[in-house]
């Protein structure tokens, strides 16, 4: 066991829940890391690249952690357009094809930290990232997760967040996490307040 996956498995013992703002080039995950490399390799000079630019046969390695996201109406409403599998398990829900107001209506918290975080890579045109602890109390499938948020657009305009996440699995009995009504971790639900004392 190296000692990164020790450590989230002593942390997976912890009572708290957090989450914090990192930047994307620190992240541990190898397939997330793989996917800001490839985001920087297609941006060259430009602020981001395009969503025609990003190629499937590409993203082998990170594929199945990767979620497309497309900005409606700027940023009136999200649309996911990919989920990849490692994401769809992890949330134990295939959400592809539904809408960040779909998700409003069901887990507001969420959808409201979600929102901000998309606000964010879409208005600044930045990537940025984050990692967070779910504590043992809140009913996930997963204990850890890291995700970088990459912008995709054209004309300084973004149009597309490309999503990539990785999730360590919560190391308990799987039929205690089968709740999908509660699947979504409080570490997410408290980004927005976390978020509003980080400096832009």
């Amino acid at each position: 066991m190296s000692a990164v996956s020790k450590m989230r498995r002593e942390r997976d013992m912890s009572s708290d829940s957090s989450v914090e703002l990192v930047s994307p080039g620190s992240l541990d995950s190898k397939p997330v890391s793989l996917a800001v490399r490839y985001w920087e390799s297609l941006r060259g000079s430009r602020r981001f690249p395009t969503r025609a630019m990003i190629a499937p046969r590409n993203m082998a390695a990170f594929l199945r952690n990767i979620v497309l996201i497309r900005v409606i109406e700027e940023g009136r409403d999200y649309e996911y357009r990919i989920a990849g599998d490692a994401c769809v398990q992890a949330f134990g829900s295939n959400f592809q094809g539904t809408r960040l107001t779909d998700v409003e209506a069901v887990t507001p918290a969420y959808a409201l930290a979600t929102r901000a975080a998309y606000e964010h890579v879409r208005t600044a045109g930045c990537p940025f990232a984050l990692r967070g602890w779910v504590a043992p109390s809140i009913p996930s499938l997963f204990s850890y997760h890291e995700t970088a948020f990459l912008p995709l657009g054209e004309n300084d305009v973004v149009d597309h967040i490309l999503a990539a996440s990785s999730f360590t699995p919560r190391a308990t009995d799987p039929e205690e996490a089968r709740d999908v009504a509660n699947m979504l971790p409080e570490s997410w639900k408290a980004f927005n307040q976390l978020w509003a004392k980080q400096p832009l």
